[in-house]
């Protein structure tokens, strides 16, 4: 999956009582655009949100490049469909975050829970559950052609076997 857009923050206003929120991004493709919000979620929730899907999918579940997904929020309203592992990642994302869109971003000291890693030379992608001093914990659709929940992998080694991360963390 080579990256469609890449988005960058412009501004972001906190909401308040009477207002929501609003980030504005900028893409050379997309051009600027603006998401409003009652609320960024934050890592516990994002993890609730990720954990869930354990009920739909259970360690195991049969899921591989014959399932698919379409988001149209992650690459801000552009239809993206995803294949197997992309599918899953991109559908818990979906879930976690809604109408944040993704951003690309090599900062791999702030991987946080929600982002998706793509990593084996570029041919597979994760999602974080969380990230616990160097262990990154994930989740994982076309592993082996199933679904599989809590590998971990190592922060530590993350510039040798990662691409690249996708958050949809505002700031």
């Amino acid at each position: 999956m080579k990256p469609i857009f890449n988005f960058v923050l412009k501004s972001i206003k906190q909401p308040t009582a009477t207002a929501k929120g609003t980030a504005v991004y900028t893409d050379k493709t997309a051009g600027d655009f603006t998401v409003t919000f009652d609320k960024i979620p934050t890592e516990q929730e994002v993890y609730n949100k990720l954990i869930s899907f354990k009920k739909k999918y259970p360690e195991g579940t049969p899921f591989n490049n014959g399932n698919s997904y379409i988001s149209n929020t992650i690459f801000h309203r552009f239809n993206y469909t995803g294949f197997g592992c992309v599918a899953f990642a991109f559908e818990l994302s979906d879930a976690a975050f809604g109408d944040f869109p993704g951003r690309y971003s090599f900062d791999f000291k702030n991987v946080r829970a929600g982002d998706i890693i793509r990593l084996s030379n570029d041919k597979h992608s994760v999602i974080v559950l969380k990230v616990e001093g160097d262990k990154v914990t994930i989740a994982e659709g076309n592993y082996s052609g199933s679904v599989h929940w809590e590998r971990t992998l190592s922060l530590s080694k993350a510039v040798e076997e990662w691409n690249y991360i996708i958050t949809r963390y505002p700031q």
